[in-house]
């Protein structure tokens, strides 16, 4: 699921996620064939201890209206009321509640994924890519695993899970910004 290749960031800190250089996609099935789309309006705050990761949060918040599937017919659907519902839910939050290192040398982050005013508990998998010469700050990668039924994503007509299935995979790759929020990059 997650890159093999990826190591766990030695550095620790509160970080702002910079949108102009990270993505945040979904992926999902219609009629047997798969299709993908993303987001391009989000932010959000990380706080990283990887020394102590149960010390870290991830708040993060998607506007809905960047909804992009590259189907025009599409996108205006997913932003109709059977679906994201723009107009009444604009935004869908992610904030956790625990962090913790896996044995493979990632973390989970288990939290509280609001979508269209329901709140579900969702486990975010994610690992850390060191800074390089090239790439100075840490990058966060990961997915969340989510079933759009128990969001009431696609209602009506579109909750048979025949045309489009109901489990979606949501994919994350932050670039994450040092925040000198509080005057230190280091966290309590």
């Amino acid at each position: 699921m997650l890159g093999s290749n990826a190591c766990i960031a030695s550095v620790d800190g509160r970080f702002l996620i910079s949108p102009e250089d990270s993505s945040v996609n979904f992926e999902g099935t219609q009629q047997g064939v798969g299709f993908s789309g993303s987001f391009s309006d989000f932010d959000g705050v990380v706080v990283l201890n990887t020394k102590q990761p149960e010390t870290g949060l991830i708040n993060a918040t998607v506007r809905i209206a960047s909804v992009n599937t590259n189907n025009e017919d599409r996108d205006t659907l997913l932003l109709g009321t059977d679906w994201l519902d723009a107009g009444i839910w604009s935004t869908a939050t992610f904030s956790s509640a625990s962090i913790s290192a896996t044995e493979q040398g990632g973390y989970v982050a288990t939290g509280e994924l609001t979508l269209r005013n329901i709140t579900r508990d969702v486990e975010l998998n994610f690992v850390l890519d060191d800074p390089t010469p090239e790439h100075q700050r840490p990058r966060m990668i990961g997915s969340i695993r989510v079933n759009r039924l128990d969001f009431d994503v696609g209602i009506g007509d579109w909750v048979d899970t025949n045309w489009v299935s109901d489990a979606v995979l949501i994919r994350i790759n932050l670039q994450l910004t040092p925040s000198l929020s509080g005057g230190s990059l280091k966290t309590p």
